[in-house]
């Protein structure tokens, strides 16, 4: 078995997982990554790889859970060890549920649930087969949302990952495998996808950027890096969110972090943003 830590990144194309993949690396694991983009992934692999690093790439829809778990046992095999399992991968359709078309309910489900119901169980597996590893450990990147179940059907799906992690703990906690959720809140990341595009452009636009926003498509690099640079106080960085899960992970055994909820000091308090 390798001395080399091996960790599983979902949703790893761009974002939030990119960070916390490209942390990890850093801290010195082989990382697999997975998204839909694979152009996407061969830059960050070539990034992590330019500075020493390890990782190792497949690109596939997560709601394939065959190939999702495949990837799973794969990773396991090749390197004969799986330390960490970051299920990452979320997805957020607009959509007032009276109004809303019912397949996107059913891809809602499928990214926010099921992928990683069928993640969390691969790498499980995979932990047992493997029983050299100190510890194994789960990290599910929930979202602040889940603490409005209310609020609409991606609040809801997130509310259920909250229970689900609880679910987990119990069947694990004979085992040396933890489970840790962690809840962002904003983050500039998502912000295009969570938010309407009128909204945004007319942030682009306070901000002196021209740039067209289309609606569920990732924001341009440049701008992501105005707004945060801008309105730190409103939304976090996916980098944020990467730090802590390195927080989670360095804590030592006898420490389990069952829970993070991550926001910006203005949402926090209760400071509502308003264009």
């Amino acid at each position: 078995m390798s001395n080399i830590k091996t960790a599983i990144v979902t949703g790893a194309s761009s974002g939030i997982g990119r960070a916390i993949a490209i942390h990890l690396a850093q801290a010195g694991m082989h990382v697999y990554m997975t998204g839909r983009n694979e152009e996407k992934l061969e830059l960050i692999r070539d990034q992590i790889e330019k500075t020493g690093g390890r990782a190792s790439i497949s690109a596939f829809d997560i709601r394939d859970i065959k190939k999702l778990q495949h990837f799973v046992q794969q990773a396991a095999q090749q390197t004969g060890r799986l330390d960490v399992m970051v299920n990452n991968a979320g997805l957020h359709l607009h959509g007032e549920i009276a109004e809303a078309d019912p397949d996107i309910w059913r891809e809602m489900i499928d990214v926010n649930i099921m992928a990683l119901l069928a993640g969390s169980q691969a790498a499980i597996r995979a932990m047992r087969q493997h029983p050299d590893t100190a510890v194994g450990h789960i990290i599910n990147i929930s979202s602040g949302n889940a603490k409005e179940p209310g609020k609409d059907f991606y609040s809801a799906t997130k509310h259920m990952v909250n229970a689900l992690c609880e679910a987990l703990t119990h069947e694990l906690a004979d085992e040396p495998i933890r489970v840790s959720n962690i809840m962002p809140g904003a983050v500039a990341t998502n912000f295009g996808r969570s938010v309407d595009p009128v909204r945004i452009q007319e942030l682009a636009g306070k901000l002196g950027i021209d740039v067209e926003i289309k609606k569920d498509e990732h924001l341009p690099d440049a701008l992501l890096e105005r707004i945060h640079a801008a309105m730190g106080q409103i939304f976090l960085s996916a980098d944020d969110i990467a730090k802590a899960v390195l927080y989670v992970l360095n804590q030592p055994q006898n420490v389990v972090v069952r829970e993070v909820y991550l926001t910006a000091p203005d949402v926090y308090l209760g400071k509502e943003f308003s264009m």
